[in-house]
């Protein structure tokens, strides 16, 4: 849900500061918690690795965006 949400704010005309900010939050959580899966055994490398990729490369497009607005 929380990659859905960083998808639309990035098609977003003009998403404010506070919920870019949130969602890179949220989305960093997520990051955190997949690498601490795959650390664990929990989650298969291969396909958690594709979901850490997608969710950093989400994070750097709503920072970009996020300087944008400031």
């Amino acid at each position: 849900m929380t990659i859905q949400k960083g998808r639309e704010l990035l098609e977003k005309p003009s998403p404010t500061a506070n919920e870019i900010q949130k969602c890179i939050n949220a989305l960093t959580w997520d990051k955190q918690y997949l690498q601490n899966s795959i650390t664990l055994g929990v989650r298969d490398k291969d396909s958690g690795q594709e979901n850490i990729n997608e969710i950093s490369d989400l994070i750097q497009k709503l920072e970009k965006k996020l300087q944008c607005t400031n």
